[in-house]
């Protein structure tokens, strides 16, 4: 087998294991907008410059037929790669959103690193593993949860990252449509951007008469979510400004 073939199908092996973290990050993890919105494409792209640049490149580079040294040489470069593999997943796992929180006049992105396993074991549930999960939230009732809530509010958290305050989103129903806003005052934050806000819903079925919108936190960026004017129901996370 000749160099350039080796690190052809090194490439290939390696192309495909990028391809299904892009699928697993992009489809599942950070559902659009925000693996950009977090940051978490600088992680995803260190992941895929190694896994499917540099570890052929280094094959072109070591690989020759009957060197003695070349099973080590190998085994380094896929060392090097099951590293950075590693790293990189067991960093986007810790980063992902695992919750978005509906607070009743807006909604927020909870990452898996910013629960503790304490609140956790009293909302007697564990951290989604194939994507965030849609909630509702309910206001602390008990002194512990108080306490929890008006601390964490200093660092710009909410209730949505206390899961024992977690209850089902379609119990906020009401609350959230009273609350929302109409498309109209979002087409007035977005000067030039009507045209834009239209094309968005008509591609999904929706207009500017049947769906309102709040403000969605994520990480630092705002974005707004899209909902149905009758249900509340989520249609998606769209990229303007609430």
């Amino acid at each position: 087998m000749s160099r350039f073939r080796a690190s052809g199908f090194h490439f290939l092996i390696s192309f495909i294991v990028g391809l299904g973290l892009l699928a697993l990050c992009w489809f599942m993890w950070y559902p659009a907008p925000m693996l950009m919105a977090i940051g978490g494409q600088q992680i995803f792209l260190l992941v895929v410059g190694i896994d499917v640049v540099l570890g052929p490149l280094l094959t072109l580079v070591v690989f020759k037929v009957g060197k003695k040294s070349l099973k080590f040489d190998l085994a380094v470069i896929a060392l090097l790669q099951l590293g950075a593999m590693v790293y990189g997943v067991s960093t986007l796992l810790e980063a992902r959103p695992a919750y978005v929180a509906a607070l009743g006049d807006q909604f927020q992105v909870v990452q898996a690193s910013e629960l503790t396993d304490a609140n956790l074991a009293k909302g007697k549930t564990e951290l989604p593993w194939w994507g965030p999960r849609w909630v509702g939230t309910k206001a602390p009732t008990d002194r512990y949860d108080i306490d929890q809530a008006h601390a964490i509010a200093a660092f710009g958290a909410g209730r949505g990252h206390l899961p024992q305050l977690h209850v089902a989103y379609a119990s906020m129903s009401a609350e959230i449509l009273q609350q929302a806003l109409s498309i109209d005052a979002l087409k007035k934050h977005n000067a030039g951007g009507a045209g834009e806000i239209d094309a968005w819903l008509a591609k999904r079925g929706y207009s500017g008469q049947t769906a309102k919108f709040q403000p969605i936190r994520i990480s630092a960026s705002e974005f707004v979510v899209m909902l149905d004017a009758k249900t509340a129901a989520v249609i998606g996370i769209a990229p303007f400004k609430p």
